[in-house]
């Protein structure tokens, strides 16, 4: 097995920073999908390329399942006002975790493990968008829905697909473009927000 960021391990430093910055600057949530299928062997080196994420104290909390039945993603995606999208995708990946004793090291562990699947994903063209479950109740059907047992809390799950740019509505207004680092960063202290 080579290294776990593949063909950037080759490049050179300049040219690896080049890459991550042009995956982070265009991952973008993919919710209408094409009825192109995903490999299993796909979703396995997302998963593979997401474990080397780092965790609070490399505790690795995350566990993954797979979901491609159609009943059960229909289901998964009528647990919460953002996760419609699960129903049209190709495959949804739901992120176990387990409650660690510091709930905002697990709640950054989770976002940290969410990003580098997605950015896996979008590496191989594949889009992708978050479904939030919730409420709390939502979260708790998920979990049985899913097998989670008690150990593991699933609030949430990722939509895998290729893009199916026929299927999105019509654009509305545009969402404001990215706020400029100037407004963003503020050096020593906010006070000038």
């Amino acid at each position: 097995m080579g290294h776990p960021l593949g063909t950037i391990a080759r490049l050179t430093k300049r040219e690896a920073l080049v890459e991550i910055t042009t995956a982070v600057r265009s991952l973008r949530a993919v919710r209408y999908y094409s009825d192109q299928e995903i490999e299993p062997a796909q979703v396995r080196r997302w998963v593979d390329t997401a474990r080397w994420t780092g965790s609070s104290k490399n505790s690795q909390p995350w566990r993954f399942v797979t979901v491609r039945d159609s009943d059960r993603l229909e289901a998964l995606s009528r647990l919460g006002e953002h996760a419609g999208h699960l129903e049209g995708c190709a495959v949804a990946v739901a992120i176990g975790m387990r409650p660690g004793p510091h709930p905002f090291a697990t709640a950054l562990d989770l976002g940290r493990v969410v990003q580098s699947l997605m950015l896996a994903a979008h590496a191989d063209g594949v889009g992708s968008c978050v479904a939030v479950f919730e409420p709390a109740g939502n979260v708790r059907r998920a979990g049985e829905m899913l097998g989670a047992g008690d150990e593991l809390v699933i609030d949430l799950a990722i939509g895998f697909g290729h893009a199916d740019h026929t299927a999105e509505p019509a654009a509305g207004p545009s969402p404001p473009d990215r706020l400029p680092v100037d407004v963003l960063l503020r050096d020593e202290r906010f006070n000038d927000v």
